[in-house]
């Protein structure tokens, strides 16, 4: 019986290259072993009929092409193999291997004497609706776009049932092309062969994974060299046809097929041992802006999705700020993001501000990125102290970003007075000898202090009196509270409203430690900080890069949102993988 060689599971990260929106994976809930698994050839372009009134919660239908070998007319009981270059359907009488050399198609190749089985959704009368160009190539059209199969070796044919073949040349070999459009298709006049696209992806992907090694140490070793590659299979690139202007990491593929601007903010410093790109990654989230200075936060290939996130961009302008000689930088670029953040740090007080006391409020729990967290349960619209935190370190990086670019000395001293103020108004209207808690400005009533998103307000550090951080560290870290054997939970676990398996109701959830680690340094208390970084890496080192896990069980959650839109497991998530390349290269480097 076959056994499985995989660099990474499939199942866990659907195969993939940098700024192609062509991946393979295996079936929904399925497992990848002799006899059960099943690998499609899928898209991740999400067509504006898909998003369901700009949802991410919208179905994304992205198996798009079965494939499966042939022998004699039968399909082959398979297992599916992947290095980082490539992906291999693997039988008991041969294989077919996969690569993505060029991010606009994928090139199949088999010497096994073997058929390759393409079976793509029913057309008109239940039948094959793949269309023969008579020239060696075939369309498969899905709502706004198009695949194309060429036959560089073999001849693809109709086959009996609802699909087409590959059938081997004489010499038992084919080479077949699978090609995405945005257009009507056309057979090019040159592809890569598929030597020529693994030299490539190869070149691509090693020079990648060097500029962002994070040289740690052998025991996390293997799953960092899986977060670098999840990262780059993540990563979109400027190519013509999306809004993406500039290098940006998605979250996941197929269920949170966007890349998400608040995230981009964490991944400037998550990856800021690469500074160009931690640059880039930090200014794409200006480029979607909108006239009210609102920056939209879920952003597919075709636009704008979901609304609006925390404002957490100038956490991530002051580390780099903190760590980087950033006079370096191009001029208008600085400018673009000076501007950008202005403009951002406008709309909260403008659009958020509705008691106008210098608190924003968020007005719906997606806002705020926590969704589920224990203490909506006071309604919206909502002041919470973690969120007015980054709008007041927002507030000082603009002033100190405008005295890097020479800005009049008085425009630079408002907004640092700014952020001064902001901070006392947290700590007069946000914080309790309980704890931290939000409020609701409408009818008062303040939350419970259990909920440890709150609790990021510890982000202003030493901004704080000492006497907050040191009664916010010592209910961080009570016993039993927040703590679990796999790290801090989201929500205390003696709560009446503790959920385990919760995204920020209990479970265990990237953006905590991606923002409470850097909190507790700022703090001055490395110690703590470094407790929680270990203990993170040692999570995701067992269950895997995914972006919740139950704080009882210790495993990846397929919670309701996920199974409403048909899958049953979450992928890998690029969030959980720049964070675990962060946190491996600060607190467990070999360098």
């Amino acid at each position: 019986m076959l056994v499985p060689n995989t660099f990474v599971e499939p199942l866990d990260m659907p195969f993939s290259r940098r700024g192609s929106y062509l991946f393979f994976a295996n079936d929904n809930g399925g497992v990848n072993q002799y006899s059960s698994a099943h690998l499609w050839l899928c898209t991740a372009r999400i067509r504006p009929t898909d998003r369901n009134a700009n949802s991410v919660l919208s179905p994304v239908k992205f198996r798009q092409v079965g494939l499966e070998l042939i022998d004699n007319g039968m399909p082959q009981k398979c297992v599916i193999d992947t290095t980082p270059y490539e992906i291999t359907l693997r039988s008991v009488k041969g294989s077919v291997s996969f690569c993505i050399g060029d991010p606009g198609y994928a090139v199949g190749k088999s010497t096994d004497g073997l058929a390759l089985r393409l079976t793509p959704p029913m057309g008109m009368g239940g039948k094959c609706s793949a269309v023969d160009l008579l020239d060696g190539s075939w369309k498969i059209q899905f709502g706004n776009y198009w695949m194309l199969f060429t036959a560089i070796r073999g001849t693809i044919r109709y086959g009996a049932g609802p699909f087409i073949e590959l059938m081997p040349d004489d010499e038992g070999g084919f080479e077949i092309v699978c090609e995405e459009s945005l257009v009507e298709p056309k057979k090019r006049d040159v592809y890569w062969s598929y030597d020529e696209s693994l030299k490539a992806v190869k070149k691509d992907y090693d020079s990648f994974e060097a500029s962002l090694d994070p040289h740690c140490i052998p025991k996390y070793a293997a799953r960092a060299r899986e977060a670098l590659w999840t990262l780059w299979g993540l990563s979109v690139v400027p190519d013509g046809t999306s809004i993406y202007k500039r290098p940006m990491i998605k979250m996941m593929r197929a269920l949170f097929d966007e890349a998400f601007s608040w995230q981009h903010a964490m991944h400037s410093y998550f990856l800021c041992h690469n500074l160009p790109l931690a640059w880039q990654l930090l200014l794409s989230c200006f480029d979607d802006q909108d006239s009210t200075g609102k920056i939209g936060d879920a952003l597919s290939y075709l636009g704008r999705g979901e609304p609006t996130k925390p404002p957490v961009q100038g956490v991530g302008l002051l580390y780099l700020m903190d760590h980087f000689d950033l006079t370096q930088m191009p001029g208008e670029e600085l400018e673009f993001l000076y501007d950008g953040l202005v403009k951002w740090t406008e709309y909260h007080l403008n659009y958020r501000d509705l008691d106008h006391d210098g608190l924003y409020e968020n007005q719906s729990p997606v806002e705020t990125g926590w969704e589920d967290a224990t203490y909506f349960r006071v309604g919206f619209p909502q002041a919470a102290p973690d969120m007015n935190a980054y709008l007041a370190l927002q507030e000082e990086a603009i002033g100190r970003l405008g005295r890097l670019l020479g800005k009049p000395d008085d425009e630079c001293a408002n907004w640092e007075k700014r952020s001064r103020d902001t901070v006392e108004k947290i700590i007069e209207k946000l914080w309790t000898k309980d704890g931290w808690t939000a409020v609701n400005i409408v009818t008062g009533e303040r939350s419970q202090a259990t909920g440890l998103p709150l609790y990021c307000a510890l982000l202003l550090g030493k901004r704080l009196p000492q006497e907050i951080i040191d009664r916010s560290i010592e209910i961080i870290f009570r016993e039993p509270g927040f703590m679990t054997p796999f790290g801090l939970a989201t929500e205390d676990t003696t709560s009446p409203f503790f959920r385990a398996e919760g995204w920020c109701s209990g479970g265990i959830a990237t953006p905590i430690p991606a923002l409470l680690v850097p909190a507790l340094e700022y703090c001055g208390r490395p110690d703590l900080a470094k407790k929680i970084a270990l203990q993170y890496l040692d999570l995701i080192n067992d269950a895997g890069l995914f972006h919740m896990i139950d704080a009882i069980q210790g495993k990846k959650n397929g919670n309701r949102m996920m199974t409403l839109r048909g899958e049953r497991e979450l992928f890998n998530s690029g969030w959980t993988a720049g964070c675990f390349i962060f946190l491996a290269r600060k607190y467990a480097s070999t360098e």
